[in-house]
């Protein structure tokens, strides 16, 4: 029975984001934490840091178990990347641009695909991608990602959540919650 719940865990893939939402009581074991330039807001778990870092055009949130030091390097934890203006960067609009970058990821070298999706809600694209990654340096991880594409602002929210392999089970369960309850502004 626990392994059967552990695989279910596992699978599952983390429900949609929520848009223009009120910002309700958070979890217990979590605090909401402002995504100022990103208008948006994510649970961040007790214990956990949060950091900023980019420019203002294409700022990168980082929401980690442990502090990140000076080279940028984590284990266990949440990245979002926002990219406005996503057209005139890369001459597509955000959905195609996220669509086409999410078809190459988890392919690879050491990585095996565990489960994709796409969906779209309104002006909202996704895309998600689970891989494992085996990198000949390191120890195993379990990487999630998510883009979501707002084809009217022409934005793109790119997430990361990933951890070791050994430890998924466990961040997992922080991590699922993170992504099903981060709350974007739809008018960027």
């Amino acid at each position: 029975m626990l392994l059967l719940g552990l695989a279910l865990l596992l699978a599952l893939p983390a429900a949609a984001q929520r848009y223009d939402a009120r910002l309700a009581t958070p979890p217990a074991g979590f605090a909401w934490q402002p995504l100022p330039g990103a208008k948006a807001a994510a649970l961040l778990p007790a214990g956990w840091h949060y950091q900023v870092a980019g420019t203002k055009e294409a700022p990168t949130y980082y929401l980690t178990q442990e502090a990140i030091g000076e080279s940028g390097e984590f284990a266990t934890g949440l990245s979002l990347q926002v990219v406005h203006k996503v057209r005139a960067k890369t001459r597509q609009p955000a959905a195609q641009y996220a669509e086409l970058l999410l078809l190459r990821t988890g392919f690879g070298p050491g990585r095996q695909r565990l489960e994709q999706s796409t969906s779209t809600e309104g002006n909202w694209h996704q895309w998600t991608v689970r891989y494992r990654d085996a990198p000949p340096d390191a120890d195993l991880r379990v990487v999630y990602q998510l883009a979501l594409a707002n084809s009217k602002t022409d934005t793109l929210h790119l997430l990361t959540f990933e951890s070791p392999e050994k430890d998924w089970a466990a961040a997992w369960a922080l991590g699922q919650v993170m992504v099903r309850e981060l709350v974007l502004d739809s008018r960027l």
